[in-house]
């Protein structure tokens, strides 16, 4: 393992995580793990800095060729586990794994936010309005999939007949939060729409774990009609929590967290009955 050499974006924390991991089970050599921007000032013509930017960069120092993304993963897993190899070089699931890895490349300062960058690092991953809109429409379908599902099994009877569809509602909390943003004068709305929605998705997959605990209490014979309004407003805090800490986290002022509340108590009255 010692003829691989792994580029990883040292101020991106899911890059930390899964490299030290690499690390740890002997997949990669301790020496293995290099952070991308101490290795291009030092080999500045090795690798294609703008490619390594989205792609991590693995070097075979043994055949002295450059792999990126998903293909240099596979020659470090592969290395390890032959059968991964094998099945990561299979056209279609190639292709899969492509898509996947940059739909997590050119998103992952939003599923790991952090404060500034700590290192002089060029490794931000560039602006893709064709990624970053897949990753809001698709985590936007998943969290209407996920709410109505918690709505019609557990608050049903606390709904209005013809509330609208939670689909809308979150297209229109994006264009409320939008709007809110270009009126506050922030900078950046490309990733405050990504913070917004992974929020969203967040607070829906909290609303699974609790929609499978009321499932359980409900064979048993429990009732849980309150407990599924408390389970949602708990659900309620947390997102109110998780995005007024993006919110600092990203220096942006606290007038959004403001307006998210707005938005909340302005769509209650024409879903709940009150």
């Amino acid at each position: 393992m010692e003829t691989i050499s792994l580029l990883y974006d040292e101020d991106c924390p899911l890059c930390r995580w899964y490299t030290r991991l690499f690390v740890k089970y002997g997949i990669l050599d301790t020496d293995g793990r290099i952070s991308y921007n101490k290795y291009v000032v030092l080999h500045p013509t090795k690798v294609n800095a703008d490619i390594a930017q989205t792609k991590i960069a693995c070097i075979d120092h043994q055949t002295n060729q450059v792999y990126y993304g998903i293909d240099g993963l596979l020659l470090v897993l592969g290395n390890r586990f032959k059968l991964i190899r094998i099945l990561g070089n299979f056209k279609p699931i190639n292709l899969l794994l492509k898509f996947l890895y940059l739909f997590f490349s050119y998103n992952r300062r939003i599923f790991a936010p952090v404060k500034k960058r700590t290192v002089e690092c060029a490794c931000e991953p560039p602006k893709s309005i064709l990624w970053r809109t897949v990753f809001i429409a698709s985590l936007s379908f998943f969290t209407y999939l996920i709410v109505t599902w918690y709505f019609e099994h557990f608050l049903n009877h606390y709904m209005l007949i013809n509330a609208p569809n939670d689909l809308i509602l979150l297209m229109a909390q994006i264009g409320f939060q939008w709007g809110a943003f270009a009126l506050f004068r922030q900078k950046n709305s490309y990733d405050y729409l990504g913070h917004l929605v992974f929020t969203s998705f967040l607070g829906a997959l909290l609303l699974v774990f609790f929609g499978a605990g009321l499932q359980i209490l409900n064979l048993f014979g429990i009732q849980t009609e309150f407990l599924a309004v408390v389970f949602y407003g708990i659900t309620i805090l947390f997102m109110f929590l998780e995005h007024k800490r993006r919110i600092q986290l990203k220096e942006w002022t606290w007038k959004l967290t403001l307006s998210w509340v707005v938005f909340r108590i302005l769509i209650y009255p024409f879903v709940f009955q009150i």
